[in-house]
């Protein structure tokens, strides 16, 4: 059966979204989910079909507007990306004529879109920009941290080293508040790669989502502030990923994310499975 039509007549209550998301799982990794979880996507299915997406902490950072009141609170205001303004309907995303270009869009209650802005000669793309307000990532997803989130758009700082390309994003994994894995995503918005290391940078043999380049991402001057950050917001949960971006001596912590890849992505070679779901275990 399709996922749409699965959406459609599954529940949504816990047993529902947990068999949409035994399907979702199936349907990518060919096989059902460890009932005593041992591998990396095994745990996190484990997590987002318990429940925990529920808690309160976890809704509140998931929404992009109330993450930054979090970050600014555990981390320092420095490190959090700008706000230039929140657009709450659809009156007010007609009337909004961006004033600080170049700018960046995304939805604050979704994942995976994003608009940046760099040319005022260009009309903003209002038409892609007002369907964002129907996005209900928890439909599709079924993951627990959106349900409640309010549709919304913010407007924020394009933070990047000349004002124009896209800059590193770098996504710490971090298993109850310890930073294990650093993924590395080039041209996202082009040829997309990604590339891993371990907190050393060394580089770890794995392919996900997207294919890895030949050559080494060079090791950022800083680093272990990039990791300490990691840990100081990420400490109240057993697992998160910070994502951040990192110029020269500054960085911005951009979002939380609790279900990389939906909680289902293979990984290659098929050890890093069971080497990544080690760490939800380690004292």
């Amino acid at each position: 059966m399709k996922e749409k039509r699965l959406r459609q007549i599954l529940p949504k209550t816990l047993w529902g979204d947990r068999l949409f998301g035994i399907h979702r799982f199936y349907k990518r990794l060919g096989r059902l989910p460890e009932k005593i979880p041992v591998r990396f996507n095994d745990h996190l299915f484990a997590l987002k079909t318990s429940g925990a997406g529920y808690d309160p902490l976890a809704q509140f950072v998931t929404d992009k507007e109330y993450a930054k009141i979090y970050i600014a609170a555990i981390a320092g205001k420095d490190y959090v990306i700008e706000t230039y303004r929140i657009l709450r309907n659809r009156e007010q995303l007609e009337n909004f004529v961006p004033d600080r270009i170049p700018c960046i869009f995304k939805p604050t209650h979704s994942s995976g879109p994003v608009l940046i802005y760099t040319d005022p000669t260009i009309p903003l793309d209002r038409q892609k920009l007002v369907k964002w307000f129907d996005m209900n990532y928890y439909d599709t997803s079924r993951e627990h941290h959106y349900r409640h989130l309010v549709p919304k758009i913010i407007v924020e700082e394009f933070f990047s080293e000349d004002g124009q390309e896209v800059p590193k994003d770098y996504k710490i994994f971090c298993f109850r508040g310890i930073p294990k894995i650093i993924q590395v995503d080039k041209n996202r918005f082009s040829k997309q790669s990604q590339n891993f290391y371990d907190t050393s940078w060394n580089r770890i043999p794995v392919v996900a989502l997207y294919p890895g380049t030949e050559l080494d991402d060079d090791k950022p001057v800083i680093l272990d502030r990039m990791l300490e950050l990691a840990r100081q917001v990420s400490n109240p949960f057993p697992f998160v990923r910070v994502d951040m971006y990192a110029a020269e001596t500054e960085i911005r912590i951009g979002e939380l994310t609790f279900m990389p890849w939906s909680g289902a992505q293979p990984l290659k070679p098929v050890e890093t499975d069971f080497a990544w779901g080690a760490y939800f275990s380690e004292k």
